[in-house]
């Protein structure tokens, strides 16, 4: 008899979501990093001196410079971002506001062009990212600005990556435009994380800034708590969280140097744990997962979900680096490996899949592997620990197949120390390129 087969009618995996969640009444979007709140509990008074600088446009008058100081996380950005939007919305159509990262944005000529096209009126305006010479853009620029003459805000976000790329120079070129806009008036707003950004500064550069500083100081618990319960408000319903997950996320923020974007994670983590989980209320259970999630060292859970044999051959690799800072060939992995496994009483594989293994390690990001080609010495790869070997060390040693490894039978291969390059005065680097690759004898033809 014919077997029938019914069609499996599955239900899609979402659908249990799809549901309206007990805990929340609002969007947690007010919980990330790129709201803007119409409030900035505990930073009036940074407000205040930056209204009160900005203030002179009001009043037709040049504002001064300002920098902003203070660690990630202490509301620069976003103040900015607060004080401005009020200031175009009070002055109107007088003021031009440009926002440049000088992250993504990393030289004279980049930002020029972002300022640019940001105080374009179309599309047709609009000048290409490249190929035009420095002096016609920053001529252009000029030229934009005196025709529109309005009051010009440039507000140069992480200014000190600037700086460290391209030097002094950079941000003289950009100081250069308010001189040179006369029929506008043009101040720079810039925000860095850098203490002693105006020591890396040229003494004529610095001269040129002319600014007032403000200093955004680390949030404590306290204020770290005010600013969660506010962003909370509307967004929870009435008992959703407890006052102890509020009060917890708000300490583990403090003791990251004050940064209210990583509290402010925590709690939207911690909510979304318990409306996927189907639980009644956000407790301290729920902020320490969110932590969890939230600080996963992604390092070390890489190294413990390796199978032993890669473990074993990642620890090969570690302590060769150990014994000598320079370049390791897979047969001194591969010996090192084949000790490791007499020391722990295990049975070693093959070279060949010792290599295999190795290409993995690589792909992982534990390891880099470059292969060359040495001439009569053969094809060689060359192979270097990523990251920190004492950490993978410690990490593999978790391992209770690995805990009891000692390393006393762990070497390098003294016999390339004798070539003739290096007897002649060969660098590191040249004498890592000389060696090459013996596995049982035998020159690895990878």
């Amino acid at each position: 008899m014919a077997s029938i087969f019914l069609p499996v009618v599955t239900m899609n995996l979402f659908s249990k979501f799809s549901a309206e969640s007990p805990l929340i009444k609002g969007d947690l979007e007010k919980l990330s990093g790129s709201f803007m709140p119409n409030s900035f509990p505990h930073r009036e008074n940074e407000i205040d001196h930056m209204v009160m600088v900005l203030s002179s446009i009001m009043r037709d008058m040049k504002p001064s410079n300002m920098l902003l100081y203070g660690k990630t996380g202490t509301g620069k950005t976003s103040t900015t971002s607060y004080v401005t939007s009020m200031l175009k919305e009070a002055a109107e159509d007088r003021v031009n506001v440009c926002y440049v990262n000088c992250q993504i944005y990393d030289s004279p000529y980049s930002i020029l062009v972002t300022i640019v096209n940001s105080i374009s009126t179309g599309t047709q305006d609009q000048i290409p990212p490249m190929g035009w010479p420095m002096d016609r853009i920053y001529g252009e620029l000029v030229t934009r600005m005196n025709a529109q003459k309005s009051f010009y805000v440039l507000v140069l976000d992480e200014v000190d990556k600037l700086i460290q790329k391209n030097g002094s120079d950079a941000l003289y070129v950009i100081l250069k435009i308010l001189d040179d806009t006369r029929m506008s008036r043009a101040s720079i707003i810039g925000i860095t994380n850098d203490a002693n950004f105006l020591d890396t500064l040229d003494p004529r550069v610095r001269s040129r800034m002319n600014q007032e500083s403000i200093m955004f100081s680390s949030y404590n618990a306290q204020q770290l708590r005010d600013i969660i319960a506010f962003r909370l408000d509307g967004i929870v319903k009435e008992g959703a969280v407890d006052e102890s997950a509020i009060n917890l996320c708000s300490a583990i923020g403090a003791q990251e140097h004050g940064d209210a974007r990583k509290a402010l994670d925590l709690m939207r983590i911690s909510i979304e744990i318990a409306i996927r989980e189907n639980r009644e209320k956000v407790t301290d259970r729920e902020v320490y997962e969110a932590r969890d999630r939230y600080e996963m060292n992604v390092v070390h859970a890489a190294i413990t979900s390796l199978p032993l044999q890669s473990k074993m051959v990642l620890l090969s690799a570690v302590v060769t680096q150990e014994l000598s800072k320079r370049l390791m060939i897979t047969g001194e992995i591969y010996e090192n490996y084949r000790n490791i496994c007499t020391e722990l009483g295990f049975i070693p594989l093959t070279s060949r899949r010792i290599g295999d293994i190795l290409s993995e390690l690589e792909e992982f990001g534990l390891l880099s592997a470059t292969t060359r080609s040495m001439g009569r010495y053969g094809r060689t790869r060359f192979i270097r620990v990523m990251g920190d070997p004492d950490q993978y060390k410690h990490y593999l040693m978790e391992d209770e197949n690995l805990s009891h490894f000692m390393g006393s039978k762990i070497t390098r291969q003294s016999r390339f120390e004798n070539l003739d390059g290096v007897q002649k005065g060969m660098n590191l680097d040249a004498m890592d390129r000389a060696l090459s690759d013996f596995a049982d004898g035998e020159p690895d033809r990878e």
